[in-house]
């Protein structure tokens, strides 16, 4: 480009930091401000965000006490949401609402709800409890929030919990948004939802779903038994687990497409552990690069690993 300003480098780093190259992020801020460019507040949300994404606690720390003292940067709403979503995944979930709680300006849902995210990763029954209340208080609660603790309730294996929520949301009328994962191919999208039956193609894409499932168990995958959220025994589990929307957009691209062909799949929720780990082990396995975007970032699956690191 003939001339870089503030707009180009915040884009540029901010297109790192969704994709997981939290480094090269900060590479480009770096750079950025020796060619005499100064940053505004979007710049600093993509860096916070980079760090956030990857797990660089210490330098986002950094970067957020630094805004107002040398870049003359006042931290907003966003920027505490990249502290909290950093802190959070961290495991550092204290200081994470300690940071809530200590904010000039009034924290919004999205911040809580970040909150309560963490919550769920690192199975904090108790916080998450309390994150819900601050959103009822809010009047923001919304179905997804209630499903993160139905996840948090299940995880840490609290199933009279588990009951009673959906009882509750059963009560109050609360519906969910299904999971639904879209691949397109040769111009035309295809859908996928949970245990999906309709599309044209069906027998074979369950046919090619159960060659890769057995392939991939040769290959060390296991499923992850705690992202199903119902109280069944192991074999149940993972049989639910084995026709996530994901799974059957993935087997479609391996059905339909020449070997070595980048497979990209677009989920409208976060992906669960079991499909995460479905999709690194597949890279391997068959040698594909696959590239899933779910409702927060991008996961560049190569060679049995994930762009994310395990860290989303």
């Amino acid at each position: 480009m003939d001339e870089r300003n503030v707009v180009s480098w915040s884009a540029m780093i901010s297109g790192f930091a969704m994709h997981g190259y939290g480094r090269e992020a900060i590479e480009a801020f770096e750079q950025m401000q020796q060619l005499g460019v100064s940053p505004d507040d979007q710049t600093l949300t993509g860096v916070l965000s980079a760090c956030s994404h990857c797990g660089l606690v210490d330098d986002g720390l950094m970067f957020f006490d630094r805004m107002s003292k040398v870049f003359g940067i006042e931290p907003n709403i966003h920027h505490y949401g990249c502290m909290v979503d950093l802190l959070g995944r961290a495991g550092l979930l204290d200081q994470a609402y300690q940071l809530i709680m200590s904010m000039v300006i009034k924290p919004d849902s999205t911040l809580w709800r970040t909150l309560l995210g963490a919550c769920r990763i690192h199975r904090h029954a108790t916080l998450g409890e309390r994150v819900i209340g601050h959103l009822i208080e809010l009047k923001a609660q919304e179905a997804g929030d209630y499903v993160l603790l139905l996840n948090i309730y299940s995880s840490v294996g609290n199933w009279d919990k588990v009951t009673d929520l959906r009882k509750f949301m059963k009560e109050k009328g609360i519906q969910t948004s299904p999971g639904c994962s879209t691949i397109e191919l040769k111009g035309k999208v295809h859908e996928f939802v949970v245990d999906d039956i309709l599309h044209p193609r069906t027998d074979e894409i369950y046919e090619m779903l159960d060659e890769i499932g057995k392939q991939l168990k040769i290959a060390g995958y296991v499923a992850e038994l705690s992202s199903e959220l119902h109280n069944l025994g192991a074999e149940e589990k993972g049989n639910r687990l084995s026709y996530h929307s994901e799974k059957l957009a993935i087997a479609f691209g391996v059905l339909a497409t020449p070997p070595g062909t980048t497979i990209r799949v677009a989920k409208n929720l976060r992906i669960c552990v079991d499909c995460h780990n479905f999709a690194k082990v597949l890279s391997g396995a068959y040698n594909r690069e696959v590239v899933i975007r779910d409702r927060t970032r991008f996961h560049h699956f190569r060679e049995g690993q994930c762009s994310c690191n395990g860290y989303w």
